[in-house]
């Protein structure tokens, strides 16, 4: 079975109002979608409501070719699913090894062993694993909030706001970092970013949504070929 996720007629919202409007998505294994699109889009909802953290309205969420719409946080978290949310939510407080070490509650046996491979990803972390996670750099925290999620083992990694408030310097280690995962562990990742270039550059596959639908949706490689994507999007003629 080559598809890992499948959203059918995703609605969501909040209180009364809905934000997601019949929402269709895939991730196949091994692959890195992107979305992007306007702010107020329904993007983060998204991720929200596959995590589990939001209740979907209506549709269907399929992971691994079984329904997970009514499960918990947890019990998507140990079939394989991990978000690193909009803002990393760090325990700022807490040093970057403790941070790590709550992202491994449903992996306490290869604790030791995900430690290691997190470090592996991102030496940075390694060095520092002593500091509080409020003294790191922007960049440093967002490594600490994607390799967070990677204690997990997930199957789909799915990240929030990639490059928000960093360096483009910063952004390009970031993507070159989530390329090794991808082709050393087959982790599916699924990316919400407003650097439109970037989400094209690192994706096979994209989503464009607007007012809570998706409204594009092709090859990266096509759709940044696209007029309409150029001048929307780019700023290119």
């Amino acid at each position: 079975m080559d598809i890992l996720l499948e959203v059918s007629d995703l609605k969501a919202g909040y209180r009364d109002v809905e934000v997601l409007k019949s929402v269709n998505v895939k991730v196949k294994k091994k692959e890195i979608v992107a979305i992007f699109g306007s702010n107020g889009s329904g993007k983060s909802t998204l991720l929200k409501t596959i995590a589990g953290l939001l209740k979907h309205w209506g549709g269907v969420i399929r992971f691994l070719g079984r329904v997970i719409d009514n499960l918990s946080v947890e019990e998507r978290v140990k079939r394989g699913i991990s978000l690193a949310v909009e803002g990393r939510r760090l325990f700022l407080g807490m040093s970057v090894e403790e941070n790590l070490i709550l992202g491994a509650w449903t992996k306490r046996d290869k604790l030791k062993l995900n430690l290691e491979r997190v470090y592996s990803y991102f030496p940075q972390l390694a060095e520092k694993r002593k500091a509080l996670a409020g003294d790191l750099s922007g960049g440093q925290q967002q490594m600490l909030s994607i390799g967070r999620a990677l204690m997990a083992e997930p199957k789909l990694l799915m990240i929030d706001e990639l490059s928000l408030g960093l360096a483009p310097v910063v952004v390009e280690k970031l993507a070159e970092i989530l390329l090794k995962i991808k082709a050393e562990e087959g982790i599916s990742i699924l990316v919400v970013e407003q650097e439109v270039s970037l989400a094209l550059e690192i994706s096979e596959r994209a989503y464009i949504f607007d007012l809570g639908e998706v409204v594009e949706e092709g090859n990266s490689a096509d759709l940044i070929k696209k007029d309409s994507i150029r001048r929307t999007y780019l700023s290119l003629s």
